[in-house]
């Protein structure tokens, strides 16, 4: 059955990289609202340098980035202010203020961008722990904090505008089976309660297996998308040799291995 849901985001024709050295052309994807959608790939296939053009980070050589309607690469002036308040980031290091508490670290978007009154930036940021299970901890430092804890706070950090989208920069990184499979949880009960669109940057099978919607999945050789669709038919079904190894964890015969 087809998906319905209109379409939040809309990548066309991207072209990426620094200068003369070029890692993806002729990109071309569209995120719906409300789903988990994940982009994978081998190691050096450009995933995370995808994600920042995608976040205003890094400007693309080529191509169009639409986020609700507005396109970012041409953006300019307040309607560029006001697209980047549209979504929020959490990156693969959490990248929590160490010299500040957890509450005070999920507050500063509020801070920065809000004329709300201090006590309701405060109950505001409170909620948001909440939502990810850390309401007793608010009061912490980030070095107090477990791996997985860490990055439910920087989830809960870039929830504080209510943005519809959440971009997530390789969430399960350096985590624990345990600790990822909570995250995992915690990621689709966002999608679903609450109609969060994630785009989620990733390679753990096991975590795409469990929350993504859609997946696309970027080959460093060619600098292009070499399958698109749910985890499990391109794992069962793809005729990509690639693709098929990639999903089914199997290793390249022609690569070298052991020679007794």
């Amino acid at each position: 059955m087809s998906d319905t849901r209109e379409t939040i985001i809309s990548v066309r024709n991207l072209k990426i990289g620094y200068g003369e050295n070029v890692i993806l052309q002729n990109i071309s994807f569209d995120v719906r609202c409300g789903e988990v959608f994940v982009i994978l790939g081998g190691s050096g296939s450009g995933k995370s340098t995808l994600l920042k053009n995608m976040i205003g980070l890094y400007t693309p050589l080529e191509g169009e980035i639409w986020i609700e309607g507005t396109n970012l690469v041409t953006a300019e002036g307040k309607d560029r202010r006001d697209l980047l308040r549209k979504f929020g980031v959490a990156y693969q290091s959490g990248a929590l203020f160490g010299s500040i508490t957890v509450l005070e670290n999920v507050r500063l978007p509020l801070d920065e961008l809000t004329p709300l009154p201090g006590p309701l930036k405060e109950l505001t940021a409170l909620a948001k722990l909440k939502l990810v299970g850390l309401g007793s901890s608010a009061e912490k430092m980030p070095s107090e904090l477990s791996g997985g804890m860490q990055k439910r706070a920087a989830i809960a950090r870039a929830m504080a505008l209510d943005p519809r989208i959440l971009f997530l920069d390789e969430p399960s990184a350096g985590l624990d089976p345990v600790t990822s499979a909570d995250l995992d949880l915690l990621i689709t009960e966002l999608a679903h309660q609450f109609g969060i669109t994630f785009v989620v940057v990733t390679h753990e099978l096991a975590s795409i297996y469990k929350i993504a919607d859609r997946v696309i999945m970027l080959d460093r050789q060619t600098g292009t998308i070499v399958a698109e669709g749910q985890p499990a038919e391109l794992r069962d079904r793809s005729a990509d040799p690639w693709v098929h190894r990639f999903f089914n964890r199997e290793p390249d015969a022609t690569a070298a291995g052991l020679h007794l």
